[in-house]
């Protein structure tokens, strides 16, 4: 075995391996509680009471919480069967609502009990991260690079945060690594369909596949719109399904604003920063970090990079308490925090979508 090009579940399993390691990292000083990872808030009762109801003694966090404690209601009743008791421990059912796969699968389709739901989440989201390095791990070969670029993924700042609190980001991603392995291979449709379950679990995800939309056209002056157009329909159908189960259930109300006028979040969060200079610090190197990719990104014919190409723009208009702390940042722009260093490290002219003898070499 080539220490250099290692076979891609060789990556993948050393994800799976690091990702456990963190997780175990939180549940051990919790005496192996994954109720830790619901991210269920001091100051946000009613999610506590709901998951108490169902499991008993639950760990709780300070201050509100975090997206863990409405994906945990979601996968008690993904088909929103009961949306009385479940969906209306939601701040905003509707808005939670379009993030379905993740608590779909979590929740064993409405299957599993509340007692394997709360294992079925992190467990979830471990398998995810070996997943998408598995992904990450033959995309980096066949564009020339090391499989070990695969690591880029359980490491990726912005998805270990999404791990912590038990959010749909990882998913999401990872579908989106699944299309662009789909689209080296020639299978289009199942990249379609990828970039659609990417959607449902975090619906700026169709961004990534804009950006592939746009790079398509380059390289083969072609507009792929099956790429956002399969996305944006199951959106639009699986939103019906929710008017009409969630017509009557107002939820708990709250939640942050999440999106401000061009640039007005960013100035209005580095009045906080200077107030703390290790968070200024740790803003501007991100805010590096994504100044530097676009030029790089322009250059190349990277299609991980032209997928995360389009969340620079969701930057600019990110509200005050998105940029204001690392946390929700990273999170909201993870796709760039794999995607620079694969541009970085690859050689120059890595072609963007392979030629029929290459495809059907990697089908060996």
């Amino acid at each position: 075995m080539s220490l250099v090009r290692p076979p891609a579940w060789v990556v993948g399993a050393a994800g799976f391996a690091i990702s456990v390691g963190i997780a175990l990292r939180v549940l051990i000083p919790y005496g192996m509680d994954p109720t830790i990872f619901l991210a269920l808030g001091e100051d946000a009762p009613v999610q506590t009471v709901y998951a108490q109801q169902l499991l008993g003694d639950v760990n709780v966090r300070t201050g509100g919480g975090h997206d863990g404690k409405y994906f945990f209601a979601q996968a008690n009743d993904p088909w929103y069967g009961d949306p009385h008791r479940h969906a209306a421990v939601l701040d905003r059912p509707a808005y939670r609502g379009q993030r379905m796969l993740f608590p779909m699968i979590a929740g064993g389709f409405g299957l599993f009990p509340p007692g394997v739901v709360v294992w079925s989440m992190l467990v979830t989201n471990l398998l995810a991260m070996a997943i998408g390095a598995f992904l990450a791990a033959k995309l980096a070969a066949s564009w020339g690079g090391a499989a070990w670029l695969g690591l880029l993924v359980p490491l990726n700042i912005g998805l270990l945060f999404e791990l912590d609190i038990n959010g749909a980001g990882i998913l999401a991603y990872v579908c989106c690594l699944g299309a662009l392995y789909a689209l080296a291979n020639e299978r289009t449709w199942s990249a379609s369909f990828l970039f659609a379950a990417a959607a449902l679990s975090r619906e700026v995800m169709v961004l990534f596949a804009v950006g592939i939309v746009v790079l398509w056209w380059l390289d083969r002056r072609e507009v792929a719109w099956r790429f956002v157009i399969t996305p944006l329909v199951a959106m639009a159908v699986w939103y019906l399904y929710l008017h009409v189960r969630l017509a009557d259930v107002p939820g708990v109300g709250g939640g942050t604003k999440n999106f401000a006028p061009p640039f007005v979040g960013f100035f209005e969060a580095f009045r906080s920063w200077a107030a703390a200079p290790d968070l200024l610090l740790i803003n501007l190197s991100l805010l590096t970090v994504i100044i530097t990719f676009i030029p790089l990104v322009l250059r190349s014919r990277l299609p991980i990079a032209w997928g995360a190409l389009p969340f620079v723009a969701l930057a600019a208009i990110l509200s005050v308490n998105v940029w204001r702390e690392p946390f929700d940042l990273t999170r909201a722009l993870a796709p760039i925090f794999t995607a620079a260093p694969f541009l970085v490290t690859l050689p120059r002219g890595t072609a963007a979508f392979r030629a029929d003898a290459d495809v059907a070499e990697a089908r060996m």
